[in-house]
């Protein structure tokens, strides 16, 4: 069997983006590049380059660059990218609903059904978009698998519901909902979009390392961080992956997660598997 086939997006729904041209589009229109790979070593992925159409990756650029132009923060800071994970060598800001212009793509129906369908995966409408700054020198990560159970407000209105971190923290459903008040569910597709990293060559290093196991090694498979690229993969108990140590070259990314519910989660894995936060 082929290691991989090409993937045409046929499934595709109007969406209305860039408020700044005040025009509707569909996504077909946008996507550039409509033949994605998928691959299934060392688990099942996804790649794609120049996944964009010029027009709308270089409105993409230039919102990621309005905000990195904020400057970094060592502590928390809504407002700047900020140290947002304990211990991973990154910078971080989320992307709610208030996300407009070329990023709000990330949060639209479309785009979440459209990752829905590459994986046959029944999505529960939750989803969760950051962005990620590297700089030069950065460390790498530790092996995980994003097969994590999470929080959401369960009144949140709308065919796509974002976190609310001050009523119900994304990773412990801690805040003042009561526990009929939120829901969890559980991390069900990743995916890595890579941008301004203009000019990466070999040896930058920044590339997403695909592993088999949680032994620490050379990676499976290094997805090149390129600019207007990406990488999709379902999570499971098996989809090991880490940021690589980017010794030449800043890496930049748009993060987000969908999420699958609860109870079609342990029909398919025990509940053992899931990768909770302590």
């Amino acid at each position: 069997m082929a290691e991989y086939r090409s993937l045409a997006l046929d499934r595709v729904q109007p969406l209305k983006l860039i408020p700044e041209l005040q025009t509707t589009r569909e996504l077909e229109v946008i996507l550039n590049n409509r033949l994605w790979i998928a691959r299934n070593w060392p688990y099942p992925h996804v790649v794609a380059r120049n996944v964009f159409a010029q027009q709308f990756y270089a409105a993409m650029e230039a919102e990621f660059n309005s905000i990195l132009q904020k400057g970094l923060s060592e502590c928390s800071n809504s407002g700047q990218f900020s140290r947002v994970v304990a211990g991973y060598d990154t910078y971080g800001i989320g992307l709610g609903d208030s996300a407009g212009g070329a990023l709000s793509i990330f949060g639209s129906p479309g785009w979440h059904d459209l990752i829905a369908d590459l994986f046959e995966v029944e999505a529960s409408g939750q989803v969760n978009i950051g962005v990620h700054h590297h700089r030069i020198g950065s460390q790498s990560g530790w092996i995980h698998n994003d097969f994590n159970p999470v929080w959401f407000p369960a009144d949140s209105a709308g065919r796509i519901r974002h976190p609310d971190h001050a009523r119900c923290d994304y990773k412990t459903g801690a805040g003042p909902l009561s526990s009929s008040e939120k829901i969890e569910v559980v991390r069900a597709v990743a995916m890595i979009f890579y941008l301004c990293n203009n000019g990466w060559k070999e040896g930058d290093g920044g590339e997403t390392g695909l592993f088999e196991s949680l032994v620490l090694g050379d990676p499976c498979r290094r997805i090149v961080p390129e600019s207007n690229s990406i990488l999709l993969f379902e999570c499971t108990p098996r989809s090991y992956h880490t940021f690589l140590a980017n010794p030449g070259l800043a890496r930049n990314s748009i993060i987000m997660w969908i999420h699958r519910d609860m109870q079609g989660t342990l029909e398919r894995w025990p509940e053992h598997s899931l990768e909770r936060w302590y």
